[in-house]
């Protein structure tokens, strides 16, 4: 990361992510290792609107702009890094499945505002010989995957990101085609 990464002004003051339109800070913003800004701004859907939370980022640089992160970002990376540490990325997607099984919904919006990741660190230090250059950092992938799997949660039913960890895990294991999980990534699909 570089020691002072410039960002678009309009979104980052240098010590609030906002969004414009609703113009409303981010509750929560984490820092990955390469810079980007991570952002957590209410949301307004599913059983427990209060407690959802729409993700946002912004990466460095003078005119980049706040975006939503597509599975696909996350997903491509991972697929990136399979040829040469397919041991690796099935044991940080089995992890996440597992994780998403055990975690629990926020149960108030203050747990939610202050919550603090659990597993960055961890598949950050453990993973670190995967990083790659020209890729998105573990920690990127590590918190937008943790934080997914927190948000899915709170609507009770959900399952198109529990459903997609498995398919990335099924083509790891030659069960599943390329394409086919690039679809799985994709808003909608069943």
């Amino acid at each position: 990361m570089a020691t002072n990464p410039v960002y678009n002004p309009k979104y980052y003051d240098g010590i609030s992510l906002r969004q414009l339109r609703p113009t409303v800070s981010a509750f929560t913003t984490h820092t990955t290792r390469d810079g980007t800004l991570v952002g957590l701004f209410q949301g307004s859907r599913g059983v427990n609107p209060q407690l959802d939370f729409v993700i946002k980022i912004l990466i460095p640089g003078a005119g980049k702009i706040l975006t939503p992160p597509t599975h696909t970002f996350w997903v491509v990376d991972l697929l990136l890094k399979i040829p040469q540490y397919r041991k690796e990325v099935r044991e940080i997607v089995e992890y996440y499945i597992a994780y998403y099984g055990s975690t629990a919904p926020f149960s108030s919006v203050q747990e939610r505002n202050n919550y603090k990741l659990e597993t960055v660190k961890e598949i950050s230090a453990k993973y670190a010989h995967i990083e790659q250059n020209y890729t998105l950092s573990l920690d990127y992938v590590a918190t937008i995957i943790e934080l997914f799997c927190k948000n899915e949660k709170v609507n009770p039913g959900a399952y198109m990101f529990r459903n997609l960890l498995l398919a990335l895990k099924n083509y790891i294991d030659g069960d599943l085609h390329y394409t086919e999980v690039l679809q799985a990534a994709i808003p909608g699909y069943r």
